[in-house]
């Protein structure tokens, strides 16, 4: 009879628990409608062609400041050749003759300084107008001396030298980047 009285108790239980007014907890699929399709497509998209649009705009100005660059190292370049040609011509003219090289040589150093730079190439510029300036000290310092020329104009003079074969191999390390 124990067993009987057990049995009923545990269906009587069992039948109450199950009649129970809550029903079994719910999970919520949500189902995006056709609507929220397409603005999140729309989104994943604008999201898309603003990242492709950055990287060619990255590219542009990666390839335009390395045309820039290259502007600037030509006329460097040629600011280099033709200070060599006005200092190798000012080493052929008398020292009475002097003052029209001269004012040559200041033109092409004012042409020099005028010309656009970047990071790289405004050191190279730089040191060749150093070169420029100690050159020019040189000859106006030769140009007012008597005889040989002094301690002073020959040390001006190879520190000029030294100077723009630095900024030669600054131009030279600018093309390599």
């Amino acid at each position: 009879m124990k067993r009987i009285l057990t049995l009923v108790t545990i269906v009587l239980v069992t039948t109450l628990f199950g009649c129970k007014d809550s029903a079994p907890p719910k999970t919520e699929v949500r189902i995006e409608s056709a609507s929220e399709a397409a603005r999140n497509d729309d989104r994943a998209i604008a999201v898309r062609l603003a990242q492709q649009k950055a990287a060619v705009d990255e590219a542009f100005q990666k390839q335009r400041a390395r045309e820039s660059r290259q502007q600037y190292l030509d006329l460097l370049q040629a600011g280099i050749k033709r200070w060599e040609d006005g200092v190798s011509e000012a080493g052929l003219t008398p020292r009475s003759g002097l003052a029209p090289q001269i004012s040559k040589l200041q033109t092409i150093r004012t042409d020099v300084g005028g010309i656009n730079v970047d990071d790289c190439t405004g050191a190279a510029r730089a040191t060749l107008q150093l070169s420029m300036a100690n050159a020019l000290e040189a000859l106006a310092m030769f140009q007012k001396e008597k005889g040989e020329s002094g301690d002073a104009t020959t040390q001006k003079v190879t520190q000029a030298t030294e100077q723009l074969r630095e900024a030669k191999s600054q131009v030279v390390a600018c093309l390599s980047k």
